[in-house]
């Protein structure tokens, strides 16, 4: 990809020995000679960099950086000083500079900052082509919400996708999808077309952290050879995601309290602080509250990140969603592995129906592709799934011996004690007479009914039907 650069440097002969070699490395240069010549050339040129001097008769480096960012505030701006100090270095960055570089003969420096500023807008261009097809992928009209409570869920994403300041805690078991429903809030918030940026907060050395998630210096450690952004700097209008924030040791948890509630960083090695304006949030499959009673989380960032929390239902709680799921993940499958898979059969189905998925979310996707692979014909029936699926539900009752039926005591209120008709009940009878007095000694309560019969609550609503 050519790059187009405007080159604003007041002295002739390094204006035009930068624009020679910058033309020799592929650049597209454009050049002014003062703040004046640099205005009246942006009315026709739009220039993906702008390279100003910071010394300039009339208007500055500074004057100019500041009346382009009022016009042109996505435009990254370089600036170049021979003799600059650290006071203007900080109000570059304060009025938006890109980078803050010195003036040398073998433009090193700008070269460094050049390439920084090149991988950004290639980074955006992917943003902004990738956030097209994923404000599709993750509208809120694809999520499957047949079950009440993944429709109650889906009032939440709307509510947090319409607020896009505050701060979202995702919790949930591992599976269900929290990744996925932080991306949706995120692109069908006024952020959508800003990057959305994941923190795999385990994955990154201890040592690398702060470079990571902050940025640095050039010679900020051994091995900084230039400046570099950070994680945060990087998705600049957008999300930040903190996964899996639970495992995030003690001594970082401080660091990261310090940007969350002051909303500005500092690269390591610098002393400009940087404002930013970014969304964050944080998922994990722990209790952040029992973390922070056994000190392994601090109190004050878990305050911090607790704004608004929202758990991501597990699987066996969304009974209804399950079939249009796996239908959706069977179709998904069929064209990835090419294969002639249309439809799930009525075993497979009652297959799905009961088994716990322990894994959630994810396990159903990764059960249905590896069925799709090996199904020889167009269903999937319930041999097409692993034996250990077919096992958690299918052991026959008589291969382990009956309890003994236990005489409950007279007057307790913990035992139902029903009476069966030999030849003129059936079990289903009996089971709907037990849901029934469970629901009355429950007052009607469903949620507590289903506890003490030992199923979830879309089972118990089931069961109820005729």
């Amino acid at each position: 990809m050519t790059w187009q650069l405007l080159l604003v440097e007041d002295e002739p002969s390094v204006r035009e020995a930068f624009a020679l070699r910058l033309s020799d490395q592929g650049y597209i240069v454009q050049t002014a000679g003062s703040g004046e010549e640099a205005f009246a050339l942006l009315r026709s040129f739009e220039p993906d960099i702008l390279i100003l001097d910071l010394v300039m008769p009339n208007l500055s480096g500074l004057d100019v950086l500041a009346r382009v960012k009022q016009t042109s505030p996505n435009l990254l701006v370089i600036l170049l000083t021979a003799r600059g100090t650290v006071k203007d270095a900080v109000e570059a960055t304060k009025l938006g500079a890109f980078d803050f570089v010195a003036k040398s003969i073998d433009m090193e420096d700008l070269q460094h900052a050049l390439r920084r500023a090149t991988e950004l807008l290639t980074l955006q261009r992917q943003v902004r082509l990738q956030s097209g097809q994923d404000a599709e992928r993750y509208a809120l009209d694809r999520i499957i919400a047949r079950s009440p409570v993944t429709q109650a869920f889906l009032s939440q994403l709307r509510e947090l996708a319409n607020t896009d300041r505050v701060t979202v805690l995702l919790q949930g078991e591992t599976g269900t999808g929290k990744q996925y429903m932080s991306r949706v809030i995120h692109y069908n918030s006024a952020r959508g077309q800003k990057p959305c940026i994941e923190v795999d907060c385990p994955s990154i050395p201890r040592e690398l952290f702060e470079s990571e998630l902050f940025g640095h210096e050039k010679g900020s450690f051994t091995g900084a050879l230039g400046r570099k952004a950070g994680l945060i700097e990087m998705a600049e209008g957008g999300t930040v995601l903190f996964d899996e924030i639970g495992d995030l040791p003690l001594p970082l948890q401080a660091k990261l309290l310090r940007v969350i509630e002051e909303r500005t960083l500092r690269r390591v090695g610098g002393s400009a602080t940087i404002p930013v304006d970014v969304r964050f949030m944080a998922a994990t499959n722990r209790n952040l509250k029992e973390a922070v009673a056994k000190g392994e989380f601090r109190e004050d960032l878990y305050f911090r990140l607790n704004v608004v929390t929202l758990t991501v239902p597990p699987l066996r709680d969304r009974g209804e969603d399950i079939i249009p799921l796996a239908e959706q993940f069977m179709a998904r499958s069929a064209i990835a592995l090419k294969k002639p898979v249309r439809t799930i059969g009525e075993s497979g189905k009652a297959l799905l129906r009961r088994y716990a998925f322990p894994g959630n979310v994810r396990e159903l996707s990764n059960l249905i592709e590896r069925a799709v692979l090996f199904c020889p014909g167009d269903s999937l029936e319930s041999g097409n799934f692993p034996a250990e699926v077919q096992a958690d539900h299918s052991t026959s009752s008589h291969t382990k011996p009956l309890p003994a039926p236990e005489v409950p005591a007279p007057d307790d209120p913990n035992r139902v004690h029903l009476t069966f008709q030999l030849g003129e009940q059936t079990l289903s009878d009996l089971e709907d007479r037990i849901i029934a007095e469970v629901l009355r000694r429950s007052d009607g309560n469903k949620t507590l009914a289903a506890k003490h019969l030992g199923i979830t609550r879309w089972m118990l609503d089931r069961r109820r039907k005729p």
